[in-house]
């Protein structure tokens, strides 16, 4: 997986952890950040995953099922953040890159 910035590249099939650790913030027990992926802003979501924290970080899990069957490609993200009642999206909308694997093929 690489970062630039917020955008994230990673190839499809893979396992990552995008770990969430927000400066000036300190996590209450219940506290969740959401991660919203959708081809584009509209479209309905192909990964939606809710973290929890641990201690100051939370780690989104992507699993290869996640991404496995998703087309190559740009994809549009963001994480919110949930607290006390409250929401606020702590990274907006961003590029998520599926980039191509060898050793599974090409669907596309």
């Amino acid at each position: 997986m690489k970062l630039a910035g917020t955008d994230i590249y990673m190839t499809r099939g893979d396992t990552e952890g995008i770990i969430v650790n927000l400066t000036g913030y300190t996590p209450q027990a219940g506290d969740t950040v959401e991660f919203t992926v959708r081809r584009k802003i509209g479209n309905a979501p192909v990964i939606y995953k809710k973290a929890e924290f641990d201690g100051a970080r939370a780690t989104i899990r992507i699993e290869p099922e996640d991404t496995e069957r998703l087309r190559f490609g740009d994809y549009v993200y963001d994480v919110q953040l949930t607290y006390g009642g409250t929401v606020k999206t702590v990274v907006t909308p961003s590029t998520l890159t599926l980039g191509k694997e060898v050793t599974y093929g090409d669907n596309g």
